[in-house]
């Protein structure tokens, strides 16, 4: 199942009833610390079966019992399990009916019954209560399943939770009172939640019988259980003598198999538990490394961080088993500098492959530059905490503003910087390189990318001088536009450029940014947007045909030889007298797109936009989303 929505009320910092929708792959929580993230986390974790609400999770003012509910999507391979769970049901009830009519039960059994304990979804981790031996028969009434859900053709479930120590329910009713073929089919459907604390640090390579139990080494609790050893349970394996180094040759066979198969930067590594003292250490054979065994430890942050975490989730399953996981976060990048923060969200959309994924942040750098649509912005108020479900509207205003950060800031620790003519520019173009993503086009992470405009000659020249000045080995390219100017520019800085290695990028001819836009429908719409906002601000009344006026002039622009920005300048002059903000045009554009339900660009626009970002691509030695440096 896909966890699709949940809604708290009267829950921590939740006063008034508030849903939040979630990403089918990763969801951000976006805000400052103290907002309300941890709690919507701890939030969800109640979604497990053995996980009730407490008295000090109720809303801090007492408004009433706190209310939690879950929308849980079915996803395709579950459809026909449904539909099969809803025939047994059905059998189930009318069984119970004919044992009720001939007096073989009592009709007023139920599971509030003492002596008939209630069946429970077995979610339950290590040391929890057991829960309630599986019975070939019900021994209470059917009429307490909601008649709603026994439809075959279902293709949402709500959980819920009211109140203190309140079991699951549906409509009302607790999961445990439903037929048997319901229970075991939430059993097996019902994503298992898991929270994880700090995520980063040094990998450690070492235990001893002591420490392998403790919730720092449970990175290492995974590999132990990838090598076939229940870090819980095996006091005896260090201590070292003939028998425990055949366990460890015999479980360092299993693990190198295991990690073969699990982690595919593995391959052609051969992995092992070796006695070392009191402590048993994990360490690497690997054919490129001559003269001594290799460390996970001493790999690059990106290799390192993606094993950690893998291992982390490996572990957390052998404690935990469930057929599917929803894994949460909890400000997973507070120690990391901002690139080992990037390389961070290149391991999660890895590990969310299968699963779906949440985590919390207050740094700018863990904000998805690929995936607007995944963001929410966390903030609290006078009456509580508050959720933005579209905080990337406005260019992230609203999300760098509760953050208190401004996205120039981002050009500091970007490792590839591409130098643009205009303001506008750097818009248009990173919502083209995610739109080119979303479509399955090109497989470009934009998180390492920053995009600064320079505006005239001498601007470049300065910041070309201060990013080569920098230490680092960041690319740079430039970009201008295909008109005179753009291209007097990029003659001026030839020497400079070629002097301090950086790429000089053109459009076409006759081209600026706004001409690479996929949604001509769209860009349309957002000059008439960004033209009624000039006239607002100037106090002048917009004419009632100004829809047509635009378009009549853009149908007669494809006359003319020169750039679509130089365009919609003009356009302004004769509307209005004065230029139109092309930045504000920019996002409109940007605003409009998102919730436009048009996903069939124009082929020649395509076309030309593919071309331009797989250019600024390999000028740029840009990453693909889910890639890292692999050692």
């Amino acid at each position: 199942m896909i966890l699709k929505r949940v809604v708290v009320q009267n829950f921590l910092s939740f006063r008034d009833r508030l849903a939040i929708d979630l990403d089918r792959s990763i969801t951000i929580l976006l805000g400052s610390n103290d907002h309300g993230k941890s709690n919507l986390l701890a939030a969800l974790v109640h979604l497990n079966d053995e996980v009730p609400i407490t008295q000090d999770e109720c809303n801090w003012d007492d408004l009433g019992g706190p209310a939690l509910s879950f929308e849980l999507e079915l996803t395709a391979p579950e459809f026909e399990k449904w539909a099969a769970a809803v025939g047994q049901a059905i059998l189930e009830i009318q069984e119970d009916k004919a044992r009720i009519s001939s007096g073989a039960i009592a009709p007023d059994a139920s599971p509030s019954d003492p002596h008939q304990p209630p069946i429970r979804i077995n979610l339950r981790g290590p040391g929890a209560v057991p829960a309630s031996p599986k019975r070939s028969r019900r021994r209470w009434t059917p009429v307490e399943t909601p008649p709603g859900l026994l439809n075959p053709s279902l293709a949402a479930l709500t959980l819920s939770r009211t109140g203190v120590d309140s079991p699951l329910m549906i409509a009302g009713v607790p999961v445990f009172s439903l037929p048997q073929a319901i229970v075991e089919f939430l059993e097996e459907s019902v994503p298992r939640v898991e929270l994880f604390g700090i995520t980063a640090g040094e990998f450690r390579d070492a235990a001893t019988a002591e420490s392998i139990s403790h919730e720092s080494l449970e990175s290492l609790q995974g590999v132990f259980f990838c090598a076939g050893l229940d870090p819980r349970n095996c006091d005896w394996v260090f201590k070292q003598d003939d028998k425990t180094i055949k366990a460890l040759d015999l479980a360092s066979e299993r693990l190198s198999t295991n990690l073969n198969k699990l982690w595919a930067q593995g391959s052609g590594l051969t992995f092992q538990l070796r006695h070392q003292g009191q402590e048993v250490h994990f360490l690497v054979d690997d054919p490129s490394i001559r003269t001594r065994k290799a460390r996970m430890s001493k790999r690059s942050e990106g290799a390192t961080q993606f094993f950690r975490i893998s291992m982390m989730l490996y572990a957390r399953r052998s404690k935990n088993p469930a057929n599917s996981f929803i894994y949460l976060f909890d400000e997973p990048g507070v120690y990391l500098h901002p690139q080992g923060q990037r390389d961070l969200m290149q391991v999660f959309e890895r590990v969310a492959d299968g699963s779906q994924l949440v985590y919390s942040t207050h740094s700018l750098f863990m904000l998805n530059q690929n995936f607007p649509q995944r963001h929410r912005l966390i903030y609290k108020d006078k009456d509580g905490t508050k959720v933005d479900q579209k905080p990337y509207r406005q260019n992230w205003k609203l999300a760098t503003d509760a953050l208190g950060v401004y996205l120039t800031s981002n050009i500091l620790f970007a490792t590839k910087i591409l130098l643009v003519e205009g303001d506008s520019d750097p818009i248009y173009i990173y919502e083209l390189f995610r739109q080119l993503n979303a479509f399955g086009q090109i497989d470009v992470d934009l998180n390492s990318l920053g995009i600064m405009s320079f505006s005239d000659y001498q601007n470049l020249r300065f910041l070309i001088q201060v990013f080569r000045r920098s230490p680092s080995d960041s690319g740079i390219a430039v970009l201008s536009d295909g008109d005179a100017t753009g291209k007097g520019i990029l003659k001026r800085i030839d020497d400079l450029a070629s002097a301090e290695n950086v790429t000089l990028l053109e459009l076409r001819d006759s081209c600026s940014i706004e001409n690479y836009c996929l949604f001509i429908p769209e860009f349309l719409a957002a000059v008439e947007k960004a033209v009624l906002n000039a006239y607002s601000a100037e106090k002048k009344v917009a004419p009632n045909d100004l829809a047509t006026k635009i378009g009549t002039s853009w149908g007669a622009y494809a006359e003319a030889k020169i750039t679509a920005g130089r365009w919609f300048k003009e356009l302004g002059r004769e509307l209005l007298g004065d230029e139109v903000s092309k930045v504000v045009l920019a996002r409109n554009y940007v605003e409009v797109c998102r919730e436009s339900k048009d996903s069939n660009p124009d082929p020649k626009q395509l076309k030309q936009a593919i071309e331009l970002c797989q250019t600024i691509t390999k000028a740029l030695l840009l990453p693909p989303v889910r890639g890292f440096a692999a050692d």
